[in-house]
C-alpha cells in the first residue's frame, strides 16, 4: 500500500499578458478548487424528511486562491481581465508498506480561470503583505504521475473521472 504523506516542493506558473505560462513566485500557498455539486432539497411522500439531492453533474463554482507574502509586479498582471490559464506542480511524499520504501509522487492540475479578486495586502513594519488573488476556475484537469485523474470542462459539458466522462451521456441526449 501506498501512504501519502505530505508536500514536498510546489511551482505555480500562468499565461502572462502575451499568453506565455511564466513562474509565478512569493506566494505563500495555493488553495485548489473545491468541487461541489449544486443541488435542491427534495421532500414528501416516501422520503423520511428531507434529502438534498445534488444535481446529476452540475457544479457550483469553483474558486482558485492564491495567497502571497508581497505584492510583486506579476500580481497585478495576474488580476486583468480575460482568460488566464495556470499549470500547478506539486510533489507529494509517499511510503510503499509493500517493501519499506519512501518515494515521490507527482501532482499537475491545469486551470483556465477569470480573475474575481485581487487584495494587494497590508503594510506593515517587519511583516508580509499577505495578500491574496481569487479566480473563478471553469476548466480544470488534474494529473498524478502521468495519469489524468479528474477532468472538468464546464462550458464542453465534460466530467470525467478516472477516464469515465459521466457527461457523455448527457451531451448525447442533447443532440
Amino acid at each position: 500500500m501506498k501512504i501519502t504523506n505530505k508536500t514536498i516542493q510546489y511551482k505555480l506558473k500562468a499565461t502572462d499578458t502575451t499568453g506565455n505560462l511564466v513562474v509565478i513566485d512569493d506566494n505563500s500557498d495555493l488553495q485548489l478548487p473545491s468541487i461541489e455539486k449544486l443541488t435542491d432539497t427534495i421532500k414528501g411522500a416516501g422520503i423520511m424528511g428531507e434529502i438534498d439531492m445534488p444535481t446529476y453533474g452540475q457544479i457550483g463554482s469553483m474558486t482558485f486562491t492564491v495567497n502571497n507574502r508581497a505584492d510583486t509586479a506579476q500580481y497585478p498582471m495576474l488580476s486583468r481581465p480575460g482568460e488566464i490559464k495556470f499549470e500547478v506542480i506539486w510533489v507529494v511524499d509517499l511510503f510503499d508498506s509493500s517493501n519499506s520504501k519512501i518515494g515521490i509522487q507527482q501532482n499537475k492540475v491545469f486551470m483556465s480561470a477569470v480573475n474575481k479578486t485581487y487584495d494587494m495586502g497590508k503594510i506593515e513594519v517587519n511583516a508580509g503583505a499577505d495578500g491574496s488573488s481569487e479566480y473563478e476556475v471553469y476548466y480544470l484537469r488534474k494529473i498524478i504521475d502521468g495519469k489524468e485523474v479528474l477532468l472538468i470542462d464546464k462550458f464542453n459539458y465534460k466530467y470525467a473521472v478516472n477516464g469515465v466522462d459521466y457527461m457523455a451521456n448527457i451531451r448525447t441526449a442533447l443532440q
